[in-house]
């Protein structure tokens, strides 16, 4: 049984995404962010980062999203949400993973969090700009991408890497 801790409209979006496809069983642990409950103690000792989200397994507390992914397709290798080791989609499945979440994730966080990087305002306008230019080259990229040899990030093959990029997807709603 796994335990996923999540808030709405987070990062856990995709790990959720991960285990209905798996069919595992789970549950759900709410974080209420308005309470700051990710920034209690009794949540940052199961991540320091005081993010989401954060699955619990066998005792053990695993965070980030993309790290969370990589460990449920390796559990779960029959539900092939990842081309296995020595397989030739499997560099490009972690292409696409790493890009979406350390390239992709990291300029929208810019956009959604410039008070992070930037103390005055029109910084922190400037560097929102700066985003939405680099995520729209990042984005066309992708699209390139899903249109040929599309209809997946791998051609023919849904992986973990496109629930990954729908979550992405899903916060450029704004």
């Amino acid at each position: 049984m796994y335990k996923l801790y999540w808030n709405p409209g987070s990062a856990n979006m995709a790990p959720h995404a991960a285990l209905e496809e798996i069919g595992a069983a789970y549950e759900l642990a709410g974080l209420d962010f308005d309470r700051n409950e990710h920034k209690g103690a009794e949540y940052l000792r199961l991540n320091p980062n005081g993010r989401v989200p954060t699955l619990i397994h066998d005792g053990k507390a695993i965070y980030e999203s993309a790290a969370i992914l990589l460990y449920l397709c390796e559990r779960h290798p029959d539900a092939k949400l990842m081309p296995l080791p020595g397989s030739p989609e499997r560099g490009h499945f972690l292409q696409w993973l790493v890009f979406c979440t350390n390239t992709v994730q990291e300029e929208m966080m810019h956009w959604w969090h410039a008070d992070n990087y930037m103390d005055s305002e029109s910084g922190r306008a400037e560097l929102k700009l700066i985003a939405e230019r680099r995520l729209a080259g990042m984005y066309g990229q992708i699209c390139k991408t899903l249109a040929n040899p599309g209809p997946f990030l791998l051609g023919q093959t849904f992986s973990a890497a496109d629930i990954f990029l729908v979550m992405l997807c899903r916060w450029t709603r704004q």
